[in-house]
């Protein structure tokens, strides 16, 4: 048996795998849409409604800066819209335009059937687990 300091070294080199597999999944699969930190940006729009530059990144855990990149260019696709507050014109809002909307549903199921396919060899118990193992670890 191996001691705990071994076996969490094994869990994190494991962990490490599979997330660098995963990545390297997503660039083919979403290779006719957005990059992920767009995508990121735009479900937080969807899920959240109109949002301040601010408020994605701290979502987002990404700097102001890289969400006024991201936010330019989902704005020059039509993806999203900057709209200044009737309380204080200062204060920019983003919002999420139907087109965007679209484009997030679609990557969306194009993401839910490539994790459906990923997790088809799990039992619905062994996803159970597996989330409430994730939802056990400390951050």
């Amino acid at each position: 048996m191996k001691n705990r300091e071994t076996l969490v070294k094994d869990l994190v080199t494991n962990y490490r795998n599979q997330t660098k597999k995963i990545r390297a999944c997503f660039h083919p699969l979403l290779k006719d849409f957005i990059p992920l930190n767009e995508y990121a940006a735009l479900k937080v729009l969807r899920c959240q409604g109109d949002q301040m530059v601010s408020e994605i990144a701290d979502q987002l855990q990404v700097t102001n800066s890289h969400i006024s990149v991201t936010s330019d260019k989902l704005i020059n696709r039509g993806l999203v819209t900057r709209k200044h507050s009737e309380q204080d014109r200062r204060i920019v809002y983003l919002s999420i335009t139907p087109k965007g909307e679209q484009l997030a549903d679609k990557m969306d199921d194009v993401l839910q059937d490539f994790y459906e396919e990923t997790f088809s060899e799990l039992s619905e118990e062994e996803i159970e687990m597996f989330i409430k193992l994730l939802n056990k670890i400390k951050m």
